[in-house]
């Protein structure tokens, strides 16, 4: 299995543990949302390591500063992003082109580039989004990115309700689909017809919980497939989820701007917090 080797940058340190001061240029360009409960991190894009990176430093920082945080990223290159705990052998993917990772929170194989545009949710504990069991809060979330994504004119969004599907101890067929995030669902995580179109993962700490989430603008899954070992052309694979541009381009419409993303789901962000900070 491979793993992140964790690189210690201005406003992070190294490792799980570590405590993420989050001063200097990025703390001084973080704003509040519109309704004022979330301090919102501009969006970044940048290496995937680095990405992935800030994403514990930013976990590691309830600790100290129990604001709640949104970060908004993408990635500036192609990088096979494995979950937490995943056996999959895909280091002979790794190219100059293409990068192999692991994340800390779970679920399934996310080939991260420049058309998933991906948020970070850091949650204080205490947070009414945390109450509950260990997935509400991915209902919460996932129904926020609902109602943001039909407030922008997306049809047929719908948020899946039940447990997980992926089993990794399955069938071979069972594991192939467990393997790649966007083939199966989880709780929370939201459909536009049918197909997965944001996925979620989260990572808990005492502190508090950091939830990852997804949004395709073109699913493409030949390339992460390959690098699984499996078909290409897996047609299972294909019509299990969707991007957000596809759905655009299949309405006639043009792209949805990243700018309009952001504000429609801290929007409803903001309404699902209460507006509490």
């Amino acid at each position: 299995m491979l793993a992140v080797a964790w690189v210690a940058r201005l406003g992070t340190v190294t490792g799980e543990a570590g405590v993420v001061a989050m001063g200097g240029a990025r703390v001084a360009a973080a704003r509040r949302s519109a309704g004022g409960g979330w301090r919102v991190l501009p969006l970044v894009v940048d290496e995937p390591r680095v990405l992935l990176d800030d994403g514990v430093g930013l976990l590691a920082s309830l600790a100290n500063d129990p604001t709640p945080t949104l970060r908004w990223y993408a990635s500036t290159r192609t990088a096979i992003v494995l979950g937490r705990g995943q056996a999959a052998n895909v280091a002979a993917a790794a190219t100059s082109e293409v990068t192999v990772l692991q994340r800390y929170s779970g679920g399934g194989a996310v080939l991260m580039d420049r058309t998933l545009l991906s948020l970070d949710v850091a949650v204080p504990a205490g947070s009414p989004l945390l109450e509950g069991d260990l997935g509400a809060v991915f209902g919460r979330v996932g129904r926020a990115w609902a109602q943001a994504l039909a407030d922008l004119g997306v049809a047929q969004v719908t948020v899946f309700e039940g447990a997980g599907a992926a089993r990794r101890r399955g069938d071979a067929r069972e594991r192939v689909l467990a393997a790649v995030c966007y083939a199966t669902l989880g709780r929370g995580e939201v459909l536009a017809g049918g197909r997965k179109l944001v996925g979620l993962a989260q990572r808990r700490r005492q502190a508090g919980a950091l939830v990852q989430c997804g949004l395709l603008r073109r699913w493409q899954p030949g390339p992460l497939l390959t690098a699984l070992g499996a078909d290409p052309d897996d047609p299972e694979v294909a019509a299990a989820a969707v991007g957000l541009d596809d759905l655009t381009a299949a309405a006639g419409r043009a792209p949805l701007a990243d700018d309009a993303v952001i504000t429609a789901v801290e929007a409803r962000l903001d309404a699902a917090l209460g507006g509490r900070p």
